[in-house]
């Protein structure tokens, strides 16, 4: 079995330096990785741990705030592999758009997991039920998560059927099509909550959108659609869920 220790010696590299929030110093190569995502959730071994070694990674923002469904988080994908930065601030969009390219530096944070998602943040206080807790001010967050310059990539979910879902796609951007949706009993026809959608084989994938989401209160379109979605994992209930960015996440 693999140890948390095991992570913390594989992954020490390089130094860090101060930087202003969501900016690189003026002249300022890009710090290099010392790990991927992929590796980083492939070492985690299910229990929330504070990281003390120089650990580093890269990769490409995927999901916005403006809509408030990811509300003062943010997630990075690289290589099929994603992590959920737990930023604990507004307005992320402004610095952090969709398809900008950024570092994350792990020392001083803590590392956890939810609904199968690899998260970044700060160790939960004691008896907290959250994997992580937000890392809580725009220094804190300026210090760990810097930009890689202004250029911006397109965004592109993985197209996947429902039955090609698993565990390690989660946190990553993911379109699934075409499915309809198909309201369990007295559910609500509003976005808010988990909504079920079924494709033409009858399996199951649902969406979740809270209730302080800029979209919860509208209605869920009807007809034959595909959605696009970061992918989680509700481990008790036995069924993968997309957490839409916006409304749009919702395509006919």
């Amino acid at each position: 079995m693999r140890r948390l220790p095991i992570l913390a010696a594989a992954l020490l590299v390089a130094a860090c330096y101060d930087s202003s929030f969501g900016e690189r110093e003026d002249g300022a190569a890009p710090e290099p990785a010392t790990t991927t995502l992929a590796e980083l959730r492939d070492r985690f071994v299910g229990t929330t741990f504070p990281v003390t070694g120089e650990v580093v990674v890269k990769g490409t923002v995927t999901t916005s705030d403006r809509s408030e469904n990811f509300y003062r988080t943010l997630c990075i994908e690289h290589e099929g592999a994603g992590l959920e930065v737990m930023a604990g601030i507004d307005h992320l969009h402004n610095d952090y758009p969709p398809g900008c390219r950024v570092t994350l530096r792990l020392r001083g944070l803590a590392l956890g997991q939810s609904r199968g998602v690899l998260q970044a943040g700060r160790m939960p206080a004691p008896g907290s039920g959250y994997p992580t807790d937000y890392i809580g001010s725009p220094a804190a967050v300026g210090l760990c998560l810097v930009r890689d310059g202004e250029t911006l990539e397109p965004v592109i979910p993985a197209t996947l059927t429902i039955g090609e879902l698993t565990p390690a796609r989660c946190g990553t951007l993911v379109r699934i099509g075409p499915v309809s949706y198909t309201p369990e009993e007295l559910a609500s026809g509003a976005w808010a909550g988990y909504k079920r959608f079924c494709d033409a084989s009858g399996a199951a994938v649902y969406t979740y959108v809270r209730a302080g989401a800029a979209f919860a209160a509208e209605e869920v379109p009807a007809g034959v659609c595909s959605l696009t979605g970061i992918l989680q994992y509700d481990d008790g209930e036995g069924r993968y869920i997309l957490k839409l960015r916006d409304a749009n996440d919702c395509a006919h």
